[in-house]
């Protein structure tokens, strides 16, 4: 497995996104078969996630909710191609890149993200009919259609180039569940160091669109009171959950705490539970609002994220 390397005094570890040589049939094989999480018996179905799964003092409506929330944002992601761009090794540091060794090879790979923003255009904004497949191949492209931002680790999704060839499945709660997906199409941004990228995803399904919208809000206004009423004991539980799609099955929400930061590159550990698959989920901090971290990747001192994004209220 490629390696991540030591980062502003973490130790190197690996990455956690799944590669799939074999396609989907691997992925039961690799859940079945994990060696880090064996039963994943630490890993909570969402549909089961309850109020006893969290620490005493953070037992209240607030908390539920604002995981619920963040459930229903997160998103499964499916890359099928590897760009020719991956470099052979970080910049300013010993390793080598992941997935290095599939550039321009069609090679399976799942991981996790959140949507981050939604746009809505009309035929008013001057944005042409919808790029999505469905429209592509259309007679009648839709003139109204979406934009969803979604945020997820950069060794997932790459460029461009690999975010065409990506689809992000939204509400993959459990097997009756598998959700809808939305088809990748451009970068914002990227940054290979703080391992955060922020890619676009197209869509006509308007009642989705509008459905995600209308969530992000939702999230974004509990995310909010959260950060208020639990900013005074961030350091005391120090609450660190996780909601991934680990091995690329159905959503799963993982509770633990974060055991160290460095403030120089704002980068955390923690023990909450994570395994191939996983990379690029959200790590929530209640009570704390600097950075939006995607999960990185796994070492022999825990789990550890990246840089990301920079929260703004």
């Amino acid at each position: 497995m490629d390696t991540i390397p030591k980062k502003s005094g973490f130790a190197q570890g690996h990455h956690e996104a799944e590669i799939c040589y074999g396609g989907e049939a691997d992925l039961h094989k690799h859940y079945t078969g994990c060696k880090k999480n064996p039963g994943h018996v630490n890993f909570i179905p969402v549909n089961d996630f309850n109020m006893d799964h969290l620490p005493s003092r953070y037992r209240d409506v607030i908390m539920l909710e604002v995981i619920k929330a963040l459930s229903a944002l997160t998103v499964l992601i499916k890359v099928k191609y590897t760009s020719l761009d991956r470099p052979k090794s970080f910049p300013c540091f010993s390793g080598q890149y992941p997935f290095y060794n599939t550039r321009g090879r069609d090679v399976l790979r799942t991981g996790t993200g959140r949507v981050w923003q939604v746009v809505k255009y009309t035929e008013s904004d001057n944005k042409g009919t919808c790029p999505c497949g469905k429209c592509q191949h259309s007679d009648t492209p839709s003139k109204v259609w979406g934009e969803v931002f979604v945020s997820t680790a950069t060794h997932v999704v790459f460029d461009e180039s690999e975010a065409r060839q990506t689809k992000c499945v939204v509400g993959f709660d459990d097997n009756k569940s598998p959700g809808v997906s939305l088809d990748g199409w451009g970068v914002r941004g990227a940054d290979i160091e703080g391992d955060g990228c922020m890619f676009t995803c197209v869509s006509c399904d308007l009642e989705l669109v509008d459905k995600l919208d209308k969530m992000l809000q939702h999230f974004e206004g509990l995310r909010e009171k959260s950060r208020d009423k639990y900013r005074k004991i961030f350091g005391l539980d120090k609450l660190a959950v996780i909601v991934s799609h680990p091995h690329g099955c159905s959503k799963q929400v993982s509770v633990g705490q974060w055991t160290d930061r460095h403030e120089g590159k704002v980068l955390y550990k923690y023990t909450t539970c994570t395994c191939t698959g996983s990379s690029g989920a959200y790590v929530y901090l209640p009570g704390y609002d600097r950075w939006s971290h995607p999960h990185s990747g796994s070492n022999c001192e825990g789990n550890y994220c990246g840089e990301g994004w920079l929260l703004l209220y």
